[in-house]
């Protein structure tokens, strides 16, 4: 189990964030019978250093992380559409700590760790969203941020304790990068249930004012 960032605070967490990681290549398509894998096609993922890589974040996820951790944190004044700056940063593990490093759920997060001066906690894999969520409610405090994998992140949401009559979309759309899910603990509640609200980005050309549809 992970620790609290902070010794003085308690949990629950007031606000737990969800996004998922920037845009990454596509999905190469599956290899013939008896035939070799097709070559990747451009664009490709490429790493912190610019090497090309099919875990890591296309050249615009990469501006995504740089955007985030100015809507996050930024230089002058506090962060837009009333979202907080976070103190805890969880993304998903991988096995070692160089393959967590090198996938884009960590990539996304990375600028807005380094100018936090906060480290990204890994301590669950992709599958184990309800762990996740029970560390993180008994766990953690203040406002955590949690960057994962798309097709996961309505099982991870559903895993938290919402107000009554909460609706959480069950798919997150294969196209959408830019989207903010919301966890707010309720006015008045020592412990949870949260309210569940989303935040769209608008932080890239082309980026959707819309959320995500239940």
């Amino acid at each position: 189990m992970s620790q609290p960032p902070d010794g003085n605070a308690t949990a629950p967490p007031s606000t737990i964030y969800i996004i998922r990681h920037g845009e990454k290549p596509a999905d190469p398509p599956a290899a013939a019978p008896g035939q070799a894998p097709p070559t990747p096609a451009a664009p490709f993922g490429i790493d912190f250093q610019g090497n090309q890589d099919p875990h890591s974040l296309l050249p615009r996820g990469w501006q995504r992380s740089g955007a985030l951790a100015a809507l996050f944190a930024p230089a002058l004044g506090a962060p837009q559409a009333g979202l907080q700056t976070p103190a805890t940063l969880l993304s998903p593990s991988y096995g070692s700590q160089d393959k967590t490093a090198a996938h884009r759920t960590y990539q996304t997060i990375q600028g807005l760790s380094d100018r936090l001066g906060i480290a990204i906690v890994s301590s669950y894999a992709e599958g184990q969203e309800a762990q996740l969520a029970a560390d993180v409610v008994g766990s953690y405090a203040g406002v955590v941020l949690i960057c994962w994998e798309h097709d996961h992140i309505p099982s991870l949401a559903s895993s938290l304790p919402t107000v009554p009559g909460t609706v959480i979309p069950q798919t997150w759309p294969g196209d959408r990068f830019d989207v903010v899910w919301t966890f707010t603990l309720a006015p008045g509640a020592a412990s949870p249930p949260y309210a569940f609200g989303q935040v769209p980005q608008q932080l890239l050309s082309g980026d959707a004012n819309t959320i995500i549809q239940p």
